[in-house]
């Protein structure tokens, strides 16, 4: 039987199915499942995941507000099973804003200088935390003074002073690589967050506006700018030195003598049990087991292990990760059984028409044959619509994502990662049918030429 022939007959054969739209139907939203669900599955499930591994996601925040932290008390901390570091908090806790004064970039000065506000979060990392780039160099091996910028930048603010975060122009954070800014605490202020000692002793916390410096910053790196993570789009990441030099240059402007303990904040500074310290866990999962056993021991200790993420993020992972997965399994369940059924009962009805063709001469594979390329055409056409919807459905998400509020970017489906999940739907759609050839295979073998009399 020639192909021309096998494939005439397999059409006819599909017009005679009477399961044909269904079977269309479930495996075009099995394909849609498979590909539409399974990338936003794994886009949530990674930001969750990603999360859980910042530095600041492990960490809790602890003060000296119940009693001093001495040194004592630090050691005995330090052997807690899951506590990996305990991290001094002094002139890094918090964030401060400053205003771009320059830059050495022509084409980013020409950017700030259409707009009215232009301003950069500026953080220190702490002595254990990490922050890899995606280009350029890190802050472990960059001289002080250098910074790390997002890879989508946004330091500016419209001329009415707000900050909208819907469909910004976003700078390329790779392209300043190289260049330096010139940044000054905006008011020509920096907050430094520290803990006093009453005549009682009772500790607790206060903070102090310090005239600000004006310096350089050079760009030496980019960060990927996650939106479950920590930073944003206008957070400049520094290295413990250089914050801690912004800070004593601060002092000094600010005209406090450092070393003078009759000073509250020199007293502070000079003073580790008055200190506030960061505690990070081992494992993101074994956060509330440290947060009880540094509370049993008297210590005031802030549990917020999820501040970096979104509750939205969190339901999405779960919803998309679990019932996601059971959805997909249960239309697999079902195309496959629809199939079957269908390849059954339409090989029973068509038991005459076999036997006939035995009959006439025809053999076993080649009417086999015909019958798997009505297999494959169904579930190759539901195949095509069903990643053409999917895709649809994906170029449409990620256009509304990317245009809308920064926290909606997390959303945006990879599409390496949609392509894949279109390969394994497509290893689907050839594995389904040949389940059902399977079967019908065995009923085909049994059929005798004398079925054509019935």
């Amino acid at each position: 039987m020639e192909l021309f022939k096998l494939s005439f007959l397999s059409k006819a054969y599909i017009k005679g199915n009477k399961n044909c739209k269904t079977i269309k139907i479930v495996t075009c939203i099995l394909f849609v499942a498979i590909t539409v669900i399974s990338s936003f599955a794994t886009v949530t499930v990674n930001a969750m995941k990603e999360s859980k591994e910042d530095y600041k996601s492990r960490a809790l925040f602890l003060s000296p507000w119940i009693k001093p932290l001495t040194d004592d008390i630090i050691k005995k901390m330090s052997s807690i099973e899951h506590i990996e570091y305990i991290d001094d908090c002094t002139a890094l806790y918090g964030i401060n804003s400053y205003d771009i004064a320059d830059t050495d970039d022509n084409d980013f000065k020409s950017e700030f200088i259409n707009h009215k506000f232009t301003s950069v979060d500026i953080a220190g990392l702490y002595e254990h935390e990490e922050k890899s780039v995606i280009a350029g160099e890190s802050l472990d091996s960059a001289p002080i003074y250098s910074c790390i910028v997002p890879s989508i930048f946004y330091p500016f603010e419209d001329n009415d002073g707000n900050m909208h975060y819907n469909n910004l122009d976003y700078i390329d954070g790779t392209k300043l690589i190289g260049k330096t800014i010139t940044v000054k605490g905006c008011e020509d202020k920096i907050c430094v967050s520290y803990n006093i000692a009453d005549e009682n002793n009772q500790i607790s916390g206060t903070e102090a506006y310090l005239s600000s410096p004006e310096f350089k910053l050079n760009i030496v790196g980019t960060y990927y700018c996650s939106r479950a993570n920590s930073g944003s789009f206008r957070n400049i990441f520094v290295s413990r030195d250089t914050i801690f030099a912004i800070t004593k240059d601060a002092f000094k402007k600010s005209k406090i003598d450092i070393n003078d303990n009759d000073n509250d904040i020199a007293k502070w500074w000079n003073t580790p049990s008055l200190h506030s310290y960061m505690v990070v866990a081992d494992d993101y999962d074994n956060i509330s087991t440290v947060f009880k056993e540094v509370s049993g021991m008297g210590c005031d200790i802030a549990n917020f292990p999820e501040w970096l993420m979104s509750d939205s993020t969190i339901l999405l992972a779960n919803l998309f990760g679990k019932i996601g997965m059971f959805f997909i399994v249960a239309i697999f369940v079902i195309a496959v059984i629809i199939m079957i059924q269908s390849a059954v009962t339409e090989t029973k009805r068509r038991k005459e028409f076999i036997g006939l063709l035995k009959a006439m001469g025809y053999k076993n594979k080649q009417i086999f044959a015909c019958l798997s390329l009505e297999q494959f055409y169904i579930i190759l056409t539901s195949f095509v619509i069903g990643n053409v919807i999917s895709t649809a459905i994906v170029a449409t998400t990620n256009y509304i994502f990317m245009h809308g509020s920064y926290a909606q970017m997390v959303y945006v489906i990879d599409w390496n990662i949609f392509f894949v999940f279109m390969a394994i739907a497509l290893v689907i759609s050839i594995l389904i049918p040949i389940i059902c050839l399977v079967v019908m295979l065995r009923m085909l073998n049994k059929i005798q030429p004398r079925e054509a009399m019935n």
